[in-house]
């Protein structure tokens, strides 16, 4: 067997391991109706001339149409657009009907409440193996300073929420809340406040264990922290 002969699977998820971000590639086809699909095979190339990149596969269903498209848009998608990521994953005719988009500058499709947009002039596609590279040069974009959706090894991630996660990891302030119970019944008072500490290193739930315990409370059962 040839050394470059690979397990396709394996290789995509050893390819998985590299966390991207999540965008929507827009275009328009001969009769004018949006087409898009969920890519993160997307990277800048340069600024001067600004050039970007993004890889479709030749057995999309748009491959035809977003090809010929003499223009083509990237939206990258926000933490909080998941389900826009699903939508234009899996081949659903009305696709658009579900999202709130306007054409851009030059009548490509841009979403609202996306991390970024850029519209692009199509100045390249060049074709590599089962892909073609469409290479675009950029003629309008915009930032929101909203994060970007992630993903990896097969998953979505939110950058802030694990962010927040390694802050408090690394001694950030968690919020706990606490259930108590008497006698079967739950104790509860609307002018008691949710109690704060300083978590260190270690596991944070341990440490929430022992700052009740230290109250002289009981820890049973379960509990979990939540990010407050």
């Amino acid at each position: 067997m040839k050394a470059d002969v690979f397990d396709p699977r394996a290789l995509r998820e050893a390819l998985g391991a590299f966390p991207t971000a999540v965008t929507v590639i827009t275009a328009s086809d001969p009769a004018d109706r949006p087409v898009g699909f969920t890519a993160n095979s997307f990277t800048s190339v340069s600024l001067d001339p600004p050039l970007l990149l993004v890889c479709l596969a030749k057995t999309a269903r748009d491959y035809p149409a977003m090809t010929a498209a003499e223009h083509f848009a990237i939206n990258i998608l926000s933490e909080t657009q998941k389900d826009v990521s699903i939508k234009f994953a899996r081949p659903l005719e009305d696709r658009f009907a579900a999202v709130d988009w306007a054409r851009g500058p030059n009548g490509c499709p841009i979403f609202a409440q996306v991390a970024a947009w850029f519209e692009c002039s199509m100045h390249d596609v060049i074709e590599a193996g089962d892909h073609a590279m469409m290479v675009g040069r950029v003629t309008a974009f915009e930032s929101s300073g909203l994060n970007g959706l992630g993903y990896a090894r097969g998953g979505y991630f939110a950058p802030s929420v694990a962010a927040r996660a390694n802050s408090s990891a690394a001694g950030g302030e968690i919020g706990a809340v606490a259930v108590l119970e008497r006698h079967g019944a739950l104790l509860g008072d609307e002018n008691l406040s949710l109690p704060r500490y300083r978590a260190g290193g270690g596991d944070p739930a341990k440490t929430l264990a022992s700052q009740l315990e230290r109250l002289g409370l009981s820890v049973h059962d379960w509990f979990s922290l939540l990010d407050l």
